[in-house]
């Protein structure tokens, strides 16, 4: 999503996983996520996605807040690798949050 060609935010889905969505800190309370979120909802469902799932980090507050408010459920929660470089040395994990929500078939 651009608005004057700047980057508001972007959302990317991957199966029946909403895999990215971020916001820009300017678009942030402008109702972008909200709106980025819905559409890919919206392409999951009309994919015969019934149930889909995100993954955020635990901690990140605002984001819980925001898909909690959005009708997803805390699933599970999970220790998973960070992504690194194969170069990178060592192996870091993090708290990971695993949400669903109900889409249904349109």
């Amino acid at each position: 999503m651009a608005a004057a060609d700047e980057l508001l935010g972007f959302v990317s889905i991957n199966g029946a996983e909403l895999v990215k969505l971020y916001v820009s800190p300017q678009a942030r309370g402008s109702g972008t996520a909200r709106d980025l979120l819905s559409r890919a909802e919206h392409l999951l469902s009309e994919q015969g996605v019934a149930e889909a799932e995100l993954f955020c980090t635990a901690g990140n507050l605002r984001a819980q807040r925001f898909y909690a408010r959005e009708g997803w459920r805390l699933s599970r929660t999970f220790e998973d690798a960070l992504w690194l470089p194969d170069d990178a040395a060592g192996r870091f994990t993090v708290e990971t949050h695993c949400y669903r929500k109900h889409l249904g078939f349109r």
